[in-house]
């Protein structure tokens, strides 16, 4: 699969909260950056991790959850607005609120969707 292809059909198995699976696929478009791009692969990873953030919260791991969504914060924040058309600041956005919501004891009432902006590059 191309780049496009599997963060397409990892937007679709997010968007209907199977992070597990996207993550999957995330680590398979993760795997196409060459190591010496450390920048874009540390993106993808952040938004693996923010997939296995959202995957331990529907299983009930909650400090798992809020120990790698403050991770996802820290990685995501230097990835700028877009990332491969993915919208990263509407994402950070969903990643304050819901390390706030989990710190004060409360739960999470939305999940953000994978929004795709422009083409993947």
């Amino acid at each position: 699969m191309s780049k496009e292809e599997l963060l397409k059909e990892a937007k679709r198995l997010w968007d209907i909260r199977d992070f597990y699976s996207a993550h999957e696929l995330l680590e398979d478009l993760w795997r196409l950056f060459p190591k010496e791009d450390r920048f874009s692969r540390n993106c993808c990873q952040g938004l693996i991790r923010l997939a296995i953030a959202y995957n331990h919260y529907l299983n009930g791991r909650l400090p798992s959850c809020l120990r790698v969504l403050k991770m996802v914060k820290e990685q995501l924040q230097p990835c700028g607005d877009c990332f491969m058309g993915v919208d990263i600041g509407y994402l950070l956005s969903f990643v304050e609120r819901h390390i706030q919501a989990l710190e004060e004891g409360k739960s999470i009432q939305d999940f953000p969707q994978l929004r795709l902006s422009g083409e993947v590059k």
